[in-house]
């Protein structure tokens, strides 16, 4: 075994549950439990990790001189390291894992003012939970095939974007922000849920799709703040996906669908966007420039009367603007995020040209016909039409009665509304 001086070690273990104490930048060959016991400064690289070793930072901090490599991974297939309670500032790269198929873990880490903050090579699994990385000029850099895990985790103010990719990794983002970047997230594909993704000076989220014969990726985007990026707010380069659930507000564009790659081989990307606020977008709430459709309907377009688009059948659209194949009708007439969809924008009850309106805005859509008042007609057009399809399957929308019903009760109260007017 080599002697503690020669591989940074401050005194040797008492007993086998105790773990290694570190002091000096080093390398750690050996499976086990490490602590870092004081700051360490580098010139060029620091720790490298083994397989099967755990470093617990202790709160403590590596720094470097701009160069070198804060912790670099020796791993081989299937074998992993693990580092937590650690800060890391001003390398080249803060953490990098080398050209084979292993594992790093990083749980409650800081990583910043770093050229990259976190660097990997090809099909590398990179687990991030409960850090910081920010201020570097890169986040995360991972290579081809990566499988990068983040979760509650914060990525803000590094300079070129978040996370950046060339050729395409698998992303899994989860409960975290990210906030203030050069760019947001760029990946091949993945699974995006409960995050904010705000404030970025390029794109927010960035999905470049998987270089596959048969597979050109499939994401899925659910329940996040995706909003007042200076670009879109989510751009399909090439992939496809479902985004459900989102606000996706105050982007230059909401979603983009920019066509780079329509199809690969035997894959064509397919778009599904539903159950979204999208709204107050500058440009367009969706843009699709690609040669596929897209599917987005039962969406909130910032206003009851949807999208601006020439194939809104409403007279004065005011939602935000549509350009492209895109399938909105019918479109929710209230905010969806937090709630079902009221989703009967650009349909009529019965025979009626125009949808039914909420005048005074408690959620009860009095003007039944779509004429803008409330009025006897209306009162005639609710009972004759109780058991239209749309009535019956939007029953929040016409219990004007509240008992939870749709029936002649609620063109009871209509009438008592109407003639009390």
């Amino acid at each position: 075994m080599v002697g503690g001086a020669a591989i940074g070690l401050s005194g040797a273990p008492t007993t086998a549950a105790e773990p290694t104490e570190i002091d000096r930048c080093t390398s750690l060959t050996e499976p086990g439990e490490y602590v870092l016991v004081d700051d360490l400064d580098a010139e060029g690289d620091c720790l490298t990790l083994g397989p099967g070793v755990t470093l617990d930072g202790n709160g403590h901090a590596i720094s470097g001189d701009g160069s070198g490599i804060g912790i670099a991974f020796d791993l081989g297939r299937d074998e992993g390291a693990v580092v937590r309670d650690l800060r890391i500032a001003n390398f080249a790269a803060g953490a990098s894992i080398s050209l084979t198929k292993g594992e790093l873990t990083l749980d409650g880490v800081s990583i910043t003012d770093n050229a990259v903050g976190i660097r990997g090579g090809p099909k590398r699994r990179i687990t991030v939970r409960d850090s910081v990385v920010s201020d570097n000029g890169v986040g995360i850099g991972p290579g081809e095939g990566t499988r990068l895990s983040i979760t509650e985790s914060t990525l803000s103010g590094n300079r070129e974007a978040a996370v950046s990719t060339d050729t395409g990794h698998v992303t899994e983002l989860r409960r975290s922000t990210v906030r203030d970047n050069g760019a947001g997230v760029d990946t091949g594909d993945g699974t995006f849920v409960d995050n904010t993704i705000a404030d970025n000076d390029g794109f927010g989220l960035r999905l470049i799709g998987l270089v596959a014969p048969t597979d050109l990726g499939d994401a899925t985007v659910v329940g996040n703040e995706i909003r007042d990026n200076a670009g879109p707010g989510i751009e399909f380069a090439s992939s496809g996906g479902v985004v459900s659930g989102n606000a996706i507000v105050g982007n230059r564009t909401g979603i983009l669908l920019s066509g780079v790659a329509d199809g690969f081989g035997d894959s064509t990307p397919e778009y599904e966007f539903t159950g979204n606020d999208i709204e107050g977008n500058e440009a367009f709430g969706v843009r699709n420039a690609s040669d596929q459709t897209a599917v987005a309907s039962c969406n909130f377009w910032g206003d009851p009367t949807g999208p601006v688009a020439e194939a809104n059948p409403t007279e004065e659209p005011a939602g935000d603007e549509v350009d492209g194949d895109v399938e909105f009708v019918p479109w929710s007439v209230e905010p969806v995020r937090g709630g079902d969809p009221v989703c009967f924008g650009g349909q009529a009850i019965g025979d009626f040209e125009s949808q039914p309106t909420d005048p005074d805005g408690d959620g009860r859509y009095e003007d039944v016909d779509g004429d803008g008042d409330v009025d006897a007609d209306d009162v005639e057009a609710m009972f004759a039409n109780r058991d239209d399809d749309l009535i019956r399957s939007h029953p929040e929308a016409f219990d004007f009665s509240d008992d939870g019903d749709v029936d002649v009760a609620d063109v009871r109260t209509l009438l008592n509304e109407v003639s009390n007017r």
